[in-house]
């Protein structure tokens, strides 16, 4: 009779072990099928991104975008009428933190990904993710919808050198490398939910840093406007004395050649009026600075690919000078005087 007890008590714990593994069959077959990503239905991967052959600026400073690849990823889920209804949104970031608080390095071993980080924006909302912490992050509202649901995750992901020690590597880092993974929960089941990981694609590509295309011949450009009459400039807009100037280049063959001009005497200005010096004695006036009729505004110093203001002046093998032309612009009542304004320009090769 003992030996009867024990055998009907281990018939009941396998009982309760294949019952366990029921529900946990079941639970995992709902999970594969609550949404689908058409185009990209393996649950362990995610569209790659790459970055296309990067260009290394010869002096890009830590923080700089060196290169920006997008992805999008359409979704399509069951309707969801239980409970509180819908479905959550969620990015879960899989990075190390650095020195920028937006940007993230990935942990695996080899110098070069020690030397750039990765910036991830949501191109609907503009949001940018805290990029490490493993900790989902809300990606987008919920969907309240109980109905079927379609719709795409869209993100942008920015190269950004972190290190000078970039300088010293052979190849940018490659992949497959997994950065953060997306997905879709159940907001009735929080524990229900489907995911796709972000990767870096598997195409390697040399470092081949970028060396300065063109010399100044004039590196510092004196313009001499005439003298006008105060009445030549009578109301504000108007303009006088256009003078010509050119910024002369030596160039060889191999990138494209940016510009921006900064208003030494005010760096923040971004509008298309030079300030004057402080030891200019005319008043209402300031001095305008023109490319090919067109009003120059200005940035800030710097070579960074999309600077604020910067501007296209073509490839660097067909470039030898840059012509301007300077005038007098009226910006109120004006009294004569004296008339001192100094800008920089500083070219970037992209």
């Amino acid at each position: 009779m003992k030996f009867h007890a024990n055998n009907r008590a281990i018939d009941a714990l396998k009982f309760i072990i294949l019952l366990f593994f029921s529900w946990i069959g079941v639970n995992q077959h709902a999970h594969g099928q609550m949404c689908n990503f058409p185009g990209n239905n393996n649950a362990s991967s995610f569209p790659h991104f790459t970055f296309n052959n990067p260009s290394l600026p010869f002096d890009a400073p830590d923080g700089a975008v060196l290169a920006t690849a997008t992805i999008e990823q359409p979704f399509e889920c069951q309707a969801a009428p239980d409970g509180i209804g819908g479905y959550s949104l969620e990015y879960t970031p899989m990075l190390h933190a650095t020195q920028f608080p937006d940007v993230g390095r990935y942990g695996g071993s080899g110098n070069m990904h020690w030397y750039v980080g990765y910036r991830v924006t949501n191109m609907a909302t503009g949001k940018v993710f805290n990029p490490s912490g493993n900790a989902p992050q809300e990606w987008a509202p919920p969907i309240t919808s109980t109905k079927p649901v379609t719709g795409s995750f869209r993100a942008k992901i920015e190269l950004i050198k972190i290190s000078d020690n970039l300088y010293n590597v052979k190849e940018w880092p490659y992949g497959p490398l997994q950065i953060g993974n997306f997905r879709i929960r159940k907001r009735a089941q929080p524990d229900v939910y489907n995911y796709r990981y972000l990767t870096l694609g598997s195409k390697r590509e040399n470092i081949k840093p970028m060396p300065e295309s063109c010399t100044i011949v004039n590196s510092s450009v004196d313009v001499r406007l005439p003298p006008v009459s105060s009445g030549k400039l009578g109301h504000v807009g108007a303009s006088a004395g256009e003078t010509g100037f050119n910024i002369g280049l030596n160039c060889r063959a191999g990138s494209n050649v940016y510009v921006t001009l900064t208003d030494l005497t005010d760096p923040g200005n971004t509008g298309d009026q030079l300030t004057l010096t402080q030891d200019s004695t005319a008043k209402g006036v300031k001095l305008r600075i023109s490319r090919n009729g067109q009003p120059v505004r200005y940035g800030p110093d710097s070579r960074l690919p999309g600077n604020p203001n910067q501007w296209y002046v073509g490839p660097s093998v067909s470039t030898s000078n840059i012509p301007l032309t300077a005038q007098y612009v009226a910006d109120g009542p004006v009294s004569g005087g004296t008339v001192k304004g100094v800008a920089t320009f500083t070219m970037s090769y992209q």
